[in-house]
């Protein structure tokens, strides 16, 4: 399918975080335009990458080169494909890293550097430019594990300033880091025991309130796998600003290798006796990892700063590189919750359901453990209807014609229990009873679609038929002209004699295999629905006459055997499956 034309975007503000009123609530407008255009796009699934950390460490910075990097992929797919086979030159020469392509190709300054709204905006200065937690309008498609996934871009609100408390700061990071597929702390010049100290406030509380719903499901004999609960969140990336480390005359090689030093240093429980907070962050995260980049230049942090793109250093335009490449493609996967993938449909429920936990900006025991049930059960509910369609659609293909009722009826419920089978296996945060009733929910909408499905196999088998009415018309045809020859020139004609000949032959076989396709219908289907589908096919052979017949008119007499010779491919080509259409078009190349 093609994608749907890329539009320009701008910032949409999903969540507002009122610090007065101590309210955190849902943008309707903003999350209604972005679930439109969502529907639009066509993927199935969505990724998430956030930037969250304090105010003016560069996060709307860092978010507008990730839209100039993911805008000339869109824009240029083959030059996005040789590049990620292309390695970068050696660092540690003399010669300045070249500008790649997708840092000069959308132009000479970057977006969101002035006020209007072509990106993230920033400045350089003292202003706070983003309140609350904002989101790219215009999803970008990718390719990840085979599938088309829209990945969104977050920016949230700078966290842990002099403004917000902890719980607020929590909040901020909660929720990012439930809807978020990758998130990345931006934090300035080295990973700070307090700034990992903010991280973790969350995770033992959310750490704490998985285990307890762990519990009482294993209580109630639906336990939750320790992967699922050990490991709930997918991918935390410290990414390390204005990094002074780097020798000159380093390879990129040895700068890794110190990014994974200073990770470790700080966050690996197994170098950190006692360290509660190190071994939260790696129980939490699938994924966990440290980049460091050096600083992007001294013009960068003034005010007066247009964005011009040769103002920014070299060297940091290398590892950037090399970071936004990771982001989006070995980095990035799939948003899923406890297992269960984020559709682009479900995600807008999703999102509320985690706004109302965190409504008082604050996270709440109760509230996180209800948005949790409501986005499993909810994912669960898509999943079982999908499977479902999906099921039904795979028997309906290979039963063009229609299934006898008794035939319909036996797969139905031989589909129903394969998909419960699915659900059972389905991870639901909650009890029993939760499960039980989220079943009877999903029995219900499995009821109205088997209704489509059975009266779409009603309409299959009343038209079963119907793709017998052009070879049906020609042996009609046939037999007009073969009792016209026996009046007009077979008694006298040899010619005539033998294409009346040929044309009896092929008229009997052509009403000996509808015939045969006619008692079949009489005898799988029943007296009625042979009726009904020998109707079908009559109004179809008329309907077929009386455009055949307009088309005569309209056409001048040397294109009629062009056209009829068209019609005699069509009517071979759906009786050997296509393959004279493609033998004639490869003699014609």
């Amino acid at each position: 399918m093609e994608s749907p034309k890329r539009k320009p975007g701008c910032p949409l503000q999903l969540v507002t975080l009122n610090m007065d009123a101590k309210k955190c609530e849902v943008n309707e407008d903003a999350l209604g335009r972005l679930e439109k255009r969502l529907k639009e796009m066509g993927a199935k699934m969505v990724a998430i990458v956030s930037v969250m950390g304090a105010f003016r460490t560069g996060k709307s910075f860092l978010l507008d080169l990730f839209l100039r990097f993911l805008k000339w992929e869109a824009d240029h797919p083959e030059e996005a494909a040789a590049a990620r086979s292309e390695s970068q030159p050696a660092r540690g020469g003399n010669e300045d890293f070249p500008l790649p392509a997708w840092i000069t190709t959308a132009g000479a300054n970057i977006e969101g550097a002035s006020e209007d709204d072509e990106g993230f905006r920033f400045k350089g200065g003292m202003d706070a430019c983003t309140e609350g937690i904002w989101v790219w309008s215009e999803p970008f498609l990718r390719q990840l594990n085979g599938q088309e996934v829209a990945v969104l871009l977050m920016d949230t609100q700078g966290a842990w300033d002099s403004n917000m408390t902890k719980e607020q700061s929590a909040t901020v990071f909660g929720l990012t880091a439930v809807l978020s597929s990758k998130q990345i702390y931006n934090i300035n010049m080295q990973i700070q025991e307090d700034k990992v100290e903010n991280l973790a406030y969350f995770m033992r509380f959310a750490q704490a309130e998985l285990n307890k719903a762990a519990s009482e499901m294993e209580r109630e004999g639906k336990p939750l796998s320790r992967e699922e609960i050990d490991r709930p969140f997918q991918s935390l990336d410290f990414l390390v600003r204005d990094w002074r480390h780097f020798r000159d005359d380093w390879t990129v090689e040895q700068c890794m290798e110190q990014m994974q030093q200073h990770l470790s240093r700080h966050v690996n429980p197994q170098k950190m006796v006692e360290n509660s907070t190190a071994e939260a962050l790696h129980a939490m995260f699938k994924r966990l990892q440290c980049f460091c980049l050096p600083h992007p230049g001294l013009i960068i942090e003034k005010d007066t700063w247009t964005g011009k793109v040769a103002d920014i250093n070299r060297d940091f335009i290398r590892f950037m590189d090399l970071y936004v490449r990771d982001v989006f493609t070995t980095g990035l996967s799939t948003k899923n919750i406890l297992g269960s993938e984020l559709s682009t449909m479900s995600f807008p429920h999703v999102l509320r359901n985690f706004v109302d936990a965190f409504h008082d900006a604050a996270p709440a025991a109760m509230s996180f453990t209800q948005a949790m049930t409501n986005c499993t059960v909810l994912l669960a509910k898509e999943a079982a209807m999908k499977s479902f369609i999906k099921k039904m659609d795979e028997e309906a293909s290979r039963n063009p014609r229609g299934m006898k009722p008794e035939e319909f009826t036996s797969i139905s419920r031989t589909v129903t229990q394969q998909v419960e089978d699915d659900y059972k296996s389905m991870t639901i945060f909650g009890s029993d009873d939760t499960r039980k009733d989220t079943w009877t929910e999903i029995c219900k909408n499995l009821d109205n679609l088997r209704q489509r499905y059975e009266e779409d196999n009603a309409r299959r088998l009343e038209k079963a038929l119907v793709a017998f009415a052009n070879i049906s018309l020609i042996g009609l045809a046939l037999f007009l002209l073969d009792r016209i020859s026996d009046w007009t020139c077979d008694w006298w004609s040899q010619t005539c004699t033998d294409l009346s000949k040929l044309m009896l032959l092929a008229y009997v076989l052509i009403f000996g295999y509808v015939g045969v396709q006619a008692y079949l219908a009489l005898h799988d289907r029943g007296r009625v629905a042979a009726a009904m589908a020998g109707g079908e096919l009559w109004k179809e052979m008329v309907r077929l006459m009386g455009l055949y017949g307009e088309l005569l008119q309209e056409m001048e007499l040397k294109e009629v055997p062009g056209w009829l010779k068209e019609q005699a491919l069509n009517l071979y080509n759906q009786a050997t499956g296509g393959a004279a259409s493609s033998d004639s078009k490869n003699k014609k190349d």
